[in-house]
This record gives structure tokens, sequence and C-alpha cells, in this order.
């Protein structure tokens, strides 16, 4: 079911994921496919999108690493709160079983149904360092990389992308997190013919294409995305170079990138 106005869902489980991040399962059962995400609503804060990270007969899943202020008072409602939902918004992968996955940071919430339906497909997935690592009872063996060395392999998820299409035959390539990280993972695909689809993230306010906030070049990515194809994004003027903040003005993605690693460090 699709939830056009915030339907009241309860909290019914929240697994710790670090000091950073959470998972929370929330009591409705909603019909999306993977990349697809959701809008959460706290009363009297603010209301932001969250991608869909799994599901069971309970309910639905997301995960949140506390950023800001909105961020940190979600992650911190205990087992019993209630939180507003709309949605599923966006358009969703296109599921391919001859896969691998490129995940970086939070963005492998949106990739876990993937993996979950392709328990087979190798992961590819990096953090600045180990503290900040999720999902490691759901998915404990993976290929782990960590830009400080301090878990998995040193390195960044991309490193042995390409010699593992050319040896298992990949035929597509699914991609979400940092987006340097996606650049370069669209750019090692395009050079071995390889699908590429990513799903990329820009500040939403209202998530049905109405507000404008989420632009990336001509395309709106609530509505137009937030899956995109590989080849169409590296010809779009705005990724991987600038984004619109909350206030309507541009802000450079290096400097958000570089932020973002400084607040984890």
């Amino acid at each position: 079911m699709k939830y056009d106005l915030p339907k009241n869902v309860r909290i019914i489980n929240r697994t710790i994921e670090n000091d950073q991040a959470v998972t929370l399962h929330l009591a409705v059962q909603i019909d999306f496919a993977p990349g697809q995400f959701l809008m959460i609503w706290i009363p009297g804060v603010d209301e932001k999108p969250f991608s869909i990270a799994g599901s069971d007969r309970e309910g639905v899943m997301i995960t949140v690493r506390r950023r800001g202020n909105f961020s940190r008072r979600l992650s911190g409602l205990d087992v019993g709160a209630s939180v507003g939902v709309r949605g599923p918004y966006g358009k969703a992968f296109k599921l391919a079983e001859n896969c691998c996955l490129v995940a970086g940071g939070v963005g492998f919430a949106c990739l876990a149904p993937i993996a979950d339906l392709f328990s087979h497909a190798p992961i590819f997935y990096g953090e600045n360092t180990a503290k900040n690592r999720i999902y490691q009872k759901r998915f404990p063996r993976l290929n782990f990389y960590t830009v400080d060395g301090s878990g998995g392999k040193k390195g960044v998820p991309t490193d042995d992308l390409e010699a593992l299409i050319q040896q298992q035959g990949c035929k597509m390539v699914y991609c979400c997190g940092p987006e340097p990280l996606i650049v370069k993972t669209m750019r090692i695909s395009q050079s071995l013919g390889v699908d590429c689809q990513v799903a990329i993230e820009r500040y939403m306010k209202c998530g049905i294409g109405i507000c404008g906030q989420c632009v990336c070049g001509p395309t709106r990515v609530c509505v137009d995305g937030p899956v995109f194809d590989g080849l169409y994004l590296l010809n779009n003027p705005d990724f991987g170079h600038r984004r619109l903040d909350a206030t309507g003005g541009w802000e450079s993605i290096e400097v958000i990138q570089k932020e973002k690693r400084n607040h984890e460090n």
C-alpha cells in the first residue's frame, strides 16, 4: 500500500548498528521495490527521506545515521514511539540476478534489499573507519574496506571491482554511497561495457516532484530517481559537483564529503 498522507506508525524494534547508526523496524506493510524511499515525519521537528532497508512479515526497516537534528531525534526514539510515514516514492532498481553491489556508508541501506534477494551477489562495502560499519550480523560475509585501514581491507570498494567483474562476468553493477565512489563505479562499469544502476541522494522536502529542491541537472531526484542509469549520470552537469542545500543555495559535493569525513572521525 502507498501512503500519500503521513500514516502514524509504531516503532516495534530498534537494532543498534554502531555508535552513530540504528535500524528502526516500523510496524507497517508497504509494497515497495528495492531503491524506493519513505518520507519519515516527526511532528514538530521535520520530515526527511530514508531508503527502505528491508522488510519482513511485521513491517519495513530504515537505517538512520546521526548527522543533524532530525536524524539524532529519529535515531533516539524508543520502541513504542510513533512516526509519520508516507510513500513509497521514487523509481526503483531494475533487477538482474547476475550482479554485484558497491556500497559506501549508509548507502548500503538502499542496496540491502537487493543483497537479500540475491544472496550470492558479491558485495563491496566501504566506510571511512571500521567503527562505522553497519549490518555486521545481517551481512557478515562481504568485502569490507576502510579508508583508514582500521578494519577489512585498507582502501575503497572500487579497488577490486574491475577484477571481480572480469573474473565472474557480472552483467549489472548496483551502487549507492558518496558521489565520488559512485562516479568511480560508473566509470569502471562503462569501461567494461557493463550496465550500472545507481541510487543518489539529494536534499528533499516534498518527495513528490513539486518543490524542486532535489534537482540534479534537468531531473528531480524524488520522481525521476533516486535510481538512475550510470551512463546518464556521467553526462549530468551537477552530479559529482554540486547540489542545492536546505536554503536553495548551491553547495560543493567535495566540501560536503570532507565535512562528513571530519564528523565521522
